[in-house]
């Protein structure tokens, strides 16, 4: 392990002497930052705010990390974009060749749609059972955007996402598809003074077949597979130095399936998910002095989740509603040096459960019950760090267990990483080049 982490250190060593410019870095900093990235303007907002791609132009994207932020070789993608034209008159555009980032969500890391609509991605209240091979999740394969300036206050971005995957079997007749395609479009206004309006629309389809699963003749298909989103968020500056940013999401999906064979076996019940969130945040964002950045949020959401072909047993589960009031999130971000900035993040979770059964029982749990579900009722924290040289930007965000294993890279006592699960001390890397 101490071999693999060396190597890694001494690549991202050679990557800082190539020298690199300060840029408005990436994922990994949104995450060091306690996932606020609605609340900042930075160049990871192109995968959710598609228009503002048109500021971030002429880059190199590279992410390598995971979702859990322990695992390096979970998830790696590489975007590129660039202008085209004299101040960007003919637009910018990207594309991005990503590997499972839709199970792990790399280059999405702060787009509640793709860690939260997509097909079987939903994990919380419950998990809408979907039979093979739905119950994998699509894996995305490239993606495509422009945005252009239309006039000195407006402009325009759209999105194509495509993921899928599929296997065949020819000696038993057994094929399988699996895909969710996405279409995404975003406008920023504003009105060159004070406000900045940005909003974004997506839609998914989700669909694909099984023949073969259980013999000749037999076939099971989407029934229905879509994701709707639509979101708005607006940069206020309040005074010369605070920034209020309101935000608002709304976001539903709704996937179930269909079983044909001779004779007739249709699909046990439960089945397929059917999802609503809708979120409601203010964020404050202030430079507290010329190198240091504060950003503090209040998050209200509720999602409503059910089964998309439901159990009609009078005692069973008919929906399970969520309540954050509020999520709680706070970050600070400090430049040390010309080259070195740090930052650190923590957000708190203060929620509510209740649970409908079909004959009207229900049950609820509030913060502080003994049963007190980790992702309703929680903490978290994040550390991270920056560098910056020339035309290089390179991000880190840290585990969790780098500040209590120092010791180990000084003396090589592994205290904090003996649980042999191979971690080490970074979770993500993030790189730009800007050109």
């Amino acid at each position: 392990m101490l071999k693999n982490w060396s190597k890694i250190a001494l690549a991202s060593v050679l990557v800082l002497m190539l020298g690199a410019m300060a840029a408005n870095a990436t994922t990994s900093r949104v995450r060091s930052l306690a996932n606020v990235g609605d609340y900042i303007s930075d160049d990871s907002a192109v995968y959710r705010w598609y228009s503002t791609l048109v500021s971030f132009g002429n880059q190199v994207n590279a992410e390598m990390g995971d979702w859990t932020g322990t695992d390096l070789t979970d998830t790696r993608g590489l975007g590129w974009n660039h202008t085209c034209g004299e101040d960007g008159k003919w637009g910018t555009y990207r594309i991005t060749l990503n590997e499972a980032s839709l199970s792990h969500p790399g280059f999405w890391i702060g787009n509640p749609f793709y860690q939260n609509h997509a097909p079987q991605e939903i994990g919380f209240p419950f998990v809408g059972d979907l039979e093979f091979p739905y119950e994998e999740t699509p894996i995305n394969r490239w993606d495509i955007a422009g945005a252009w300036e239309l006039g000195e206050s407006f402009a325009l971005g759209v999105s194509i996402t495509q993921s899928k995957w599929s296997v065949e079997d020819t000696s038993t007749d057994f094929e399988s598809d699996n895909s969710w395609l996405v279409f995404g479009a975003g406008a920023t206004w504003t009105n060159n003074e004070n406000m900045v309006l940005d909003v974004l629309f997506n839609f998914g389809n989700a669909g694909g077949e099984t023949t073969g699963l259980a013999g000749p003749g037999s076939s099971l298909e989407w029934d229905s597979g879509t994701a709707f989103e639509i979101a708005a968020r607006i940069f206020y500056d309040w005074k010369d130095n605070v920034t209020l940013v309101p935000v608002f999401d709304f976001a539903t999906s709704e996937y179930s399936q269909t079983r044909t064979e001779t004779p007739a076996n249709p699909i046990l019940e439960p089945n397929g998910q059917k999802t609503t969130d809708i979120m409601v945040g203010l964020g404050l964002n202030m430079d507290v002095n010329q190198d240091n950045m504060l950003v503090f949020a209040l998050e209200w959401m509720n999602r409503s989740s059910e089964f998309a072909n439901p159990d009609t047993t009078a005692t069973a589960v008919k929906e399970v509603t969520a309540n954050f009031l509020p999520t709680i999130r706070l970050s600070l971000e400090s430049d040390i040096t010309s080259w070195l900035t740090t930052r650190i993040g923590a957000a708190k979770y203060i929620g509510s459960l209740k649970a409908e059964a079909n004959n009207g029982d229900e049950i609820k749990v509030t913060p502080g019950h003994p049963w007190d579900y980790p992702i309703v009722n929680g903490f978290d924290w994040f550390l991270g760090c920056g560098f910056n040289f020339a035309e290089w930007t390179v991000d880190l965000e840290l585990a969790h267990e780098t500040p209590f294993g120092l010791g180990f890279w000084l003396t090589g006592y592994d205290d904090a990483w003996d649980d042999g699960s191979g971690h080490g001390p970074v979770g993500r890397i993030s790189a730009v080049y800007n050109y």
